[in-house]
């Protein structure tokens, strides 16, 4: 009895002294087109955008965490630092920054949230995934193991993901997507840029698309062992230059039809839709590969 009396005593005296999660509420003046350099470890990042000249950091810390944040108006500098690296408490973020502003954000596990930003955004997750949705005028996204998903309409795209998927929901007049297990996916929406300039790959994962494209565009699709699904509009003008190994050509766009690859392995098909202009190039080792019209 004394020694569960004793015991309990120590766990309640150990509760009382232990870290406990702190709040922060802290604002430092930053130029609208100004630069902030975001790292947390774990937890979540939410970054919005406002009509302020200020930056502003509300949130939580995990026990044993510490706020670091300071800078002049053109840079700042916000760093979360803890007392286990190894393993450390998660910390919930939410920054409101001006919508021009230079955004650079890293993270270890925790989850990056971006809306509203207008200026260059760069953003780095090892084990969390990446959402980002508004129009930046240049989005550079990579991730480890997560996902990234991009809702708006980038002036400038690079989406990279190991094992997790990469989604695009609107268009880029330039834009480059690519993941190793994952898969990639386009949903060009009606009303956005057309692609001009594009790099779609995989190594296993499938890619699909859906969009529209310029007359004179360059537009690529590679991938080792995923299937390569195409949906172009009706009024798409493209040269065409599709092929497979070991899979197979469904062409629902025109009225050509794939013939043996060379040496007798695989499918290739060599077409024109429209006027022709833009370039169309279609690879896939093992996958098979799909061309139709998007409705």
């Amino acid at each position: 009895m004394v020694r569960h009396f004793f015991g309990v005593l120590a766990l309640a005296l150990a509760a009382q002294v232990a870290p406990a999660q702190t709040s922060v509420d802290r604002t430092i003046p930053l130029n609208s087109d100004g630069a902030i350099r975001i790292y947390a470890l774990a937890g979540t990042v939410t970054v919005r955008a406002w009509d302020r000249d200020a930056v502003t950091i509300r949130g939580t810390l995990g026990a044993g965490n510490r706020l670091h944040a300071g800078g002049g108006r053109t840079a700042i500098k916000a760093f979360v630092e803890s007392s286990n690296e190894e393993q450390p408490e998660a910390s919930t973020l939410e920054i409101m920054v001006p919508a021009n502003a230079k955004v650079w954000i890293k993270t270890a596990t925790a989850g990056i949230v971006v809306s509203g930003v207008t200026g260059s955004l760069d953003t780095y997750a090892v084990g969390g995934s990446i959402r980002v949705t508004g129009n930046p005028a240049d989005v550079n996204a990579e991730a480890i193991d997560g996902d990234i998903e991009i809702n708006g309409n980038p002036g400038w795209v690079r989406a990279k993901s190991a094992s997790g998927s990469v989604l695009l929901r609107g268009s880029s007049s330039d834009a480059t997507l690519t993941s190793v297990t994952g898969r990639v996916v386009i949903d060009g929406k009606p009303g956005g840029p057309r692609f001009e300039r594009a790099r779609f790959e995989t190594v296993t994962g499938d890619i699909r698309f859906t969009g529209r494209i310029e007359r004179g565009a360059d537009i690529r699709f590679d991938s080792h062992g995923g299937s390569i699904d195409v949906a172009l509009t009706r009024d798409a003008s493209a040269d065409l230059d599709i092929s497979t190994i070991s899979g197979r050509i469904s062409n629902a766009f025109t009225s050509a039809r794939p013939v043996s690859g060379r040496y007798g392995r695989g499918f290739a098909l060599t077409t024109s839709a429209g006027d022709g202009g833009a370039r169309l190039s279609v690879r896939t080792f093992k996958g098979n590969i799909t061309l139709r019209r998007s409705t």
